[in-house]
């Protein structure tokens, strides 16, 4: 049957409905006519029937089909070379589990109406004559010279109303932006391009429309690597749109807690497959982090930290900064792997680590002790990794945090220093293997002074409470460790007193990488209770681990689940068991 369309662009009944009709609006038109049908006895039932009625996203307003003629692209022939591209590599996504969804949108392309009727916007390139014949030209010049070839005189022509679809004017951005279709410097020198960055919800849209017309009209891909990062939402998860108002505007965001505070909770939370939870606690805590390393560089100031060029890190004699150094180097080689891989989240959290961590938490407790002392050679060598520490960090959060870290860079002179600015700063640190020995000797004692702190936890004892420690079933060189760093271990891990012989009342014995310390509190503990409690957390463990498992060992999980998924799994299975073999070491050394 033919297809007879009734309704005006207003919504309003045309000419092809009975006279009575015609001009009504639709609701209008639909009342009338159950009104009819009633009225002649035609009507058998009415009923509610749910069924999905589209609304305009701006008007709010019920949307009816409406038959116009539209032009079309082929869609299919252009996404041939499209696909092939992909498939040979040629354009790689990352994360790589999105080609899958571009192929699954390109297999399966359905024409693509390229006609909108907008205001804005490039123009259909098309030109009717009085008789509706249509001539499709560059320009109106062109378009009259077919029209007089075809008419065999000049004849009157009138340009299409419609314009390009926005998608097919973006589609023309990699190459129509450097002077295409004319061969300029700028289109040899920029197209292709190596990495386009954009968000999930326009791969199709645009990353695939790009595809198309790039190796359709260039005959080259626009790019070689797709960067999809996660999109922002609002914290519960909704897209943001100024219709629902829960849109954050950065700039009050930027005004509150400043750019690079914004800047680093963005790149930090953009985990691949994951859409990213905007929230202003969230930007308030990496706030947080920008003024911890603050008081950090302030504590270097008070200290008189600053780089001597006599500095030679070789030399390095104190363990505590070959073991910071070597942090150093371990972190800025996973950074920059992770960087390179498009893991900016992850590159974030393990500076972040490093930074919060290693340097403020653990390395400026430790330097302390060294400043206080009456040791210029120890004071002065500290000075000097303290401040080439500083200046690194500066360097690997340049990217994340430039306004913060440049005047930093700046306030303590590195670029006199470094004689470059900040931002030209490579990231090459030179690895130095002898002071692995170093690193695993302060490693070791910070594994102590944190299992002390999670056993208190565990034993629901107050984190302040000071306790006594027996090292007798400790060997030599771990003693030593703890002797050489004995200042600052009592104050980190409020220790009282260290004995090398057993004291005689209850202990909790506790494994740090395989030896074995006894723990002694002050205040009185119902040992029978805390078994009790540890026990409870143990089966608890147990069943965790007994389900994760059980999912690692199914194999259709391990086949569709995404691989940040499964790894996630792994590490928590990892994570249990370090907890599981801990509380049972206590667990039985309250037993014995």
């Amino acid at each position: 049957l033919e297809s007879i369309n009734i309704l005006e662009k207003n919504g309003k009944l045309n000419n092809n409905v009975p006279n009575d009709f015609i001009g009504l609006d639709r609701f209008e038109a639909r009342a009338i006519i159950i009104k009819i049908l009633k009225e002649r006895n035609l009507l058998e039932k009415i009923e509610n029937i749910k069924n999905a009625i589209p609304y305009g996203d701006r008007s709010n307003s019920i949307i009816e089909p409406l038959l116009t003629e539209q032009w079309f692209v082929d869609a299919k022939f252009l996404a041939k070379k499209a696909i092939e591209v992909v498939k040979k590599k040629k354009t790689n996504f990352f994360p790589d589990n999105w080609s899958k969804i571009y192929f699954q949108w390109m297999n399966n392309i359905q024409p693509w109406c390229i006609s909108r009727q907008l205001w804005w916007g490039h123009r259909i390139p098309a030109w009717y004559s009085k008789d509706k014949k249509i001539f499709v030209a560059e320009n109106e010049q062109e378009a009259k010279k077919i029209a007089k070839k075809y008419y065999k005189k000049n004849v009157e022509l009138k340009r299409d109303e419609d314009v390009l679809d926005t998608w097919f004017s973006s589609a023309l951005w990699p190459f129509a932006t450097l002077g295409w279709p004319k061969k300029t410097y700028e289109l040899k020198r920029f197209y292709p391009t190596s990495v386009l960055v954009t968000g999930f919800d326009i791969i199709f849209f645009w990353v695939a429309r790009m595809m198309m017309m790039g190796n359709y009209l260039i005959k080259k891909v626009p790019f070689s690597k797709v960067y999809v990062h996660a999109l922002v939402r609002d914290e519960k998860g909704q897209k943001m749109s100024k219709s629902k108002g829960n849109v954050i505007d950065p700039l009050d965001i930027i005004n509150k807690y400043g750019a690079d505070s914004l800047r680093f909770t963005l790149i930090s939370m953009a985990a691949p497959g994951r859409d990213v939870k905007l929230s202003e606690d969230r930007v308030k805590g990496y706030r947080n982090f920008i003024n911890k390393i603050w008081n950090a560089n302030k504590f270097s100031k008070l200290n008189s930290c600053k780089l001597s060029k006599k500095f030679n890190i070789k030399k390095t004699k104190i363990d505590v900064n070959k073991w910071i150094y070597f942090e150093l180097v371990k972190t800025n080689n996973e950074a920059k792997r992770y960087i390179s891989n498009f893991r900016f989240d992850e590159a974030a959290r393990v500076i972040y680590q490093f930074v919060w961590h290693s340097y403020c938490d653990w390395y400026i407790e430790f330097l302390k002790p060294i400043f206080d002392s009456k040791n210029e050679k120890n004071i002065e060598e500290s000075r000097n990794m303290s401040a080439f520490i500083q200046s690194n960090i500066l360097i690997l959060l340049h990217p994340f945090i430039p306004f913060f870290t440049e005047r930093v860079w700046q306030d303590f002179k590195f670029n006199k220093y470094f004689k470059m600015p900040l931002m030209f700063k490579d990231w090459d640190i030179k690895s130095q293997s002898t002071f692995s020995k170093s690193y695993k000797k302060i490693d070791w004692l910070l594994e102590l002074v944190t299992s002390i702190r999670s056993t208190k936890v565990d034993l629901n004892i107050s984190p302040g409470s000071f306790i006594n420690i027996s090292t007798n079933e400790l060997n030599s060189d771990k003693i030593t460790i703890i002797n050489d760093n004995l200042s600052v271990f009592k104050r980190l891990g409020r220790v009282t007193d260290v004995s090398n012989s057993e004291l005689n009342k209850n202990g909790v014995k506790i494994n740090v990488g395989g030896e074995v310390i006894t723990l002694y509190f002050d205040q009185n503990l119902d040992l029978n209770k805390q078994k009790q409690k540890i026990s409870n957390k143990v089966n608890d463990l147990n069943q965790k681990i007994t389900e994760i498992n059980s999912k690692l060992k199914n194999k259709s999980f391990l086949k569709n689940a995404p691989k940040q998924i499964v790894q996630k799994e792994k590490k928590a299975l990892i994570e249990y068991k370090i907890e599981l073999k801990k509380l049972n070491s206590i667990l039985n050394s309250i037993k014995n």
